[in-house]
């Protein structure tokens, strides 16, 4: 497998050599390399005696949520979470998202085969924030944030890896059927469409899967994250409103850069208020330092057509067949 790795990587290398920086490819290609070689079969992991307890009762808990994902979703889970690798690291790649200081509208990246992305993904933390530092000196706002995992669209067979093991077998359950949903439809130049599809098919998946299982009580627990993450969104966009029009009213630059971070203030104020009433906990990352545009593109990325998919699947009647082949051909944007 990681002879087969290599020689794909010296052909993209070739290919893109023209059109990319072969140094962005190149540290892709090593990151990928890496994954393989570090990968072993998880009945070998399992047999292993050096393997923590903790580790062998997550790949377990993989193991029946992949299955159901096969059985019960439709999802591809026969050909990816396999083998697990240990990385040694929190993160598996670290994303960056970018915004112009003024603009709502994220900065994208071309990929072959893929098209536009609102992206940039690095395997190590020490690239990305060189990329950021770059933006930032030409103006755009900027994100930075690690990444648990990624799918490789079916070029591969996607490991388990160390960096998504969660202690919580719901949290684990919704990656995997998340990531899964890239690999039965993922719409090449349409990050939107690709991450609104599989937020809203997996929130539907973990349902599905917990009323399998007979946990009532998790289920219910879970169904209250939700309503949480519901009005945590709903927050984002109207701050995303108020900055459209904030852009849009062609106001000079200095009294739009003061009203920009006040709408920014605000809403770290409106989030501390959720926390209060949520009972203190969660949305950390959001309420230290300052905000700016990329951080709210790097949600609404996720978020922005949710609504569309949970529509489609209640229209389908939770059909998983039906409602992948109808988002297939949905117009884009609508």
């Amino acid at each position: 497998m990681r002879a087969a790795a290599t020689a794909f990587g010296l052909f993209l290398v070739g290919l893109l050599s023209s059109c990319q920086t072969l140094e962005f490819y190149g540290q892709g290609i090593r990151g990928q390399v890496e994954i393989f070689s570090k990968s072993r079969r998880i009945d070998r992991v399992m047999a292993d005696p050096s393997v923590r307890p903790a580790v062998k009762k997550q790949l377990v808990a993989v193991q029946g949520i992949r299955e159901f994902a096969s059985d019960h979703l439709t999802l591809p889970g026969d050909k990816s979470y396999g083998t697990y690798a240990d990385l040694g690291r929190p993160y598996v790649t670290w994303v960056l998202y970018a915004a112009p200081e003024f603009s709502m509208k994220p900065k994208t990246w071309w990929y072959p085969t893929l098209g536009h992305l609102d992206y940039r993904g690095y395997f190590r933390e020490s690239d990305t924030r060189e990329l950021a530092a770059r933006l930032k000196a030409e103006g755009y706002d900027v994100e930075v944030g690690g990444v648990d995992a990624y799918s490789t669209l079916g070029w591969f067979h996607d490991p388990v890896l160390n960096c998504f093991l969660y202690e919580s077998d719901v949290d684990l359950a919704e990656l995997i059927f998340h990531e899964l949903t890239h690999r039965r439809v993922f719409r090449d130049g349409d990050t939107a469409f690709n991450e609104g599809l599989a937020t809203a098919f997996a929130e539907e998946g973990v349902r599905r899967w917990l009323r399998h299982q007979g946990r009532l009580k998790d289920l219910h627990r879970y169904e209250e994250r939700l309503v949480k993450r519901e009005q945590f969104y709903r927050q984002i966009e109207v701050t995303r409103g108020e900055l459209e029009t904030l852009y849009a009213s062609g106001r000079h630059e200095n009294e739009m850069r003061r009203e920009k971070a006040a709408t920014l203030k605000q809403l770290q104020d409106q989030l501390r208020e959720l926390r209060r009433r949520w009972g203190g906990h969660g949305l950390e990352s959001w309420l230290k330092g300052d905000l700016n545009n990329a951080h709210l593109v790097s949600v609404i990325t996720y978020q922005d057509q949710g609504p569309r998919f949970r529509k489609l699947l209640k229209d389908c009647g939770g059909d998983p067949e039906v409602f992948f082949q109808k988002a297939k051909v949905l117009p884009k944007g609508e």
